[in-house]
């Protein structure tokens, strides 16, 4: 993005900011998540370690970002679903292999359709701890304004630990013409907040459904904007490959 473009939608999250509402809000920002509050969250980690977040989207299916395996043979991670406290061995936890990727058309150069579909070894078994998040229609739009939230066990300051639970922030999507148009975009209002280090594919949920997928953020983190995937862009490129013909996955 030209920097002049990045100064303006930071200016203009800064004119919109309601100084002094909050204390500085920690994903970077916000608050500790209560149980059972994102249980569709997925933990992707190499030898033990988180490194990126994901969504389950069907039982054999977890949605993530491509960006995450950039530099990672996929054929190494494993996904834990059921995850709260990343320093224990929770029962609540289910761990899978990768049984294959599905991408579409991801430019590591641009950071353009930076989604990644993980298929299990397995299926998922449903839970009160394990469920599936609803994703949004073909195309469909977000409006400028909208409050989402986003949430994940990445790090809490540029350079800092990974969070021993996951972290929840409310965001505000920017307008338009203030993002990229395969992106959504989003700032927290009061003061600093957003993604970070670790916080990679971890879904962006806007009225009830996972509207994106964190993609990147070009500032140090908590200081916006945040750029998410548009899931509505790929709901039927998703759909293809949750239900290739003859395969009754779903």
């Amino acid at each position: 993005m030209p920097p002049l473009r990045l100064l303006a939608l930071l200016a203009g999250l800064l004119v919109s900011a309601r100084a002094g509402l909050a204390p500085l809000v920690d994903i970077v920002g916000g608050r500790k998540a209560r149980r059972l509050e994102f249980p569709f969250l997925a933990s992707i980690q190499n030898e033990g370690r988180h490194f990126c977040g994901g969504a389950l989207i069907h039982t054999r299916f977890v949605l993530t970002a491509a960006s995450c395996f950039r530099n990672l043979n996929p054929g190494v991670a494993m996904v834990v679903l059921g995850a709260y406290d990343l320093r224990r061995r929770e029962r609540s936890r289910q761990t899978f292999s990768i049984g294959s990727i599905s991408e579409n058309r991801y430019d590591p150069q641009e950071n353009l359709n930076d989604l990644l579909l993980l298929q299990l070894d397995r299926e998922a078994n449903l839970t009160s701890n394990v469920v599936l998040v609803p994703l949004p229609p073909q195309n469909a739009m977000v409006e400028a304004g909208t409050s989402c939230q986003v949430a994940g066990w990445g790090n809490r300051k540029n350079g800092g630990r990974l969070s021993r639970f996951p972290r929840v922030v409310n965001v505000t999507v920017t307008p338009e013409n203030r993002c990229r148009p395969n992106n959504l975009c989003t700032g927290v209002l009061t003061r600093r907040g957003g993604i970070c280090q670790g916080d990679g594919g971890t879904p962006l949920i806007c009225n009830g459904l996972a509207h994106g997928v964190a993609s990147f953020s070009p500032n140090p983190c908590g200081k916006g904007p945040d750029f998410f995937t548009r899931v509505a862009l790929f709901r039927d490129w998703i759909d293809s490959v949750l239900n290739p013909p003859g395969q009754g996955l779903a």
